[in-house]
């Protein structure tokens, strides 16, 4: 789902449930976050091809779901108000502080694949 789409969505959405949102992304996102730590401890020197990539996977999925977050708190401030999007904002900030060196890491993995993707892209022989 497209950023324009999501929106239109929340817009859409009921109340209780737009105000419900944001833990549940943030939910999931400890799950995914968990689940990558687990498969870096069991295969500490990444030999695992599998693992390799459903942890390229979650890093990529946690990102879309951290601007999903984003773009929920946008339209709360919309359609709730200010009130509603300072107390959530704060909820979600220390979120992001809990997990901070989590979500830095799977940002910087995130960052390394892609350039290493641009330079094989680049690469004639």
């Amino acid at each position: 789902m497209n950023t324009v789409q999501l929106e239109r969505a929340l817009k859409e959405m009921p109340l209780d449930a737009l105000i419900t949102e944001i833990p549940e992304i943030q939910n999931f996102i400890e799950h995914l976050l968990k689940s990558n730590q687990e498969m870096r401890e069991f295969d500490p020197f990444s030999t695992d091809l599998e693992f390799i990539q459903a942890i390229k996977e979650n890093a990529e999925l946690i990102i879309r779901k951290e601007r999903q977050v984003d773009i929920t708190l946008q339209v709360i401030r919309e359609r709730i108000g200010e009130a509603a999007w300072r107390e959530m904002g704060s909820n979600v900030r220390e979120f992001r502080e809990r997990h901070a060196q989590d979500l830095k890491a799977e940002e910087k993995l995130q960052l390394i694949e892609r350039k290493e993707q641009e330079a094989e892209e680049g690469l004639f022989l």
